[in-house]
């Protein structure tokens, strides 16, 4: 064993080869890299994508169950300018959790993780996030209309969409409405002109111009 283990690592041997291969693999592209280097790399992504969902899974689990254990409806009581945004969302869902086949606790630590992951998902430029936070907003805003009083509704709305708004300014950063316009200059020029092509008849020799006296005697 220690013979062929020595022997591998001599020039041309197996394991001298594949370390050639994986030295080489730095400098080379991705289509000159060894077989078994790419199925090794591959190998270990997909391990490492499987434990990261298993790990953000369990995480997910984790805040759910901590964020379901506070009371849908009474955390809050309406007062104050949080509680007037937040009370009749709490209020909606759990007469919404009523007819449905889940808790209203759940509901809104569902909501509350969505606008948190909406919030700092879009804060670093995802578009996925973004759109969560303003179907986020939305939502919200129609909770709340449905489910405030009848004299306080439009404030209560307002209120929250001045909120929304304000908190947009991170969730939606960098975010633009004007059209990106790119000018590149064209790579080929045209240049169109007109070329006419005449063919301007040679003039014949001396001795081919006939005279009346000659053709006189060519008919002799």
């Amino acid at each position: 064993m220690r013979a062929a283990w020595k022997a591998s690592w001599e020039e041309g041997g197996f394991l001298y080869q594949r370390w050639e291969e994986v030295f080489q693999a730095r400098h080379a592209s991705r289509h000159e890299v060894a077989n078994w280097i790419k199925a090794t790399a591959l190998f270990g992504g997909l391990s490492l994508i499987v434990m990261m969902l298993d790990t953000a899974g369990d995480i997910a689990s984790a805040t759910l169950k901590g964020l379901s254990d506070v009371p849908a409806t009474s955390a809050s009581d309406g007062s104050g300018l949080w509680g007037t945004v937040d009370h009749p969302i709490r209020v909606f869902l759990a007469d919404q959790a009523a007819h449905l086949a889940v808790a209203p606790a759940a509901l809104y630590a569902f909501w509350q993780l969505t606008g948190l992951l909406g919030l700092v998902g879009g804060f670093f430029g995802n578009a996925g996030a973004r759109i969560a936070w303003v179907l986020f907003g939305i939502g919200s805003l129609a909770m709340i209309w449905s489910t405030a009083p009848d004299g306080g509704r439009a404030a209560a709305t307002g209120l929250a969409a001045l909120m929304w708004a304000l908190a947009s300014m991170f969730a939606l950063r960098g975010l633009t409405l004007r059209p990106i316009v790119h000018n590149h200059p064209p790579q080929y020029q045209f240049s169109p002109a007109l070329h006419l092509h005449a063919t301007i008849p040679a003039p014949s020799p001396a001795g081919d111009d006939l005279g009346p006296d000659n053709i006189h005697q060519l008919q002799r």
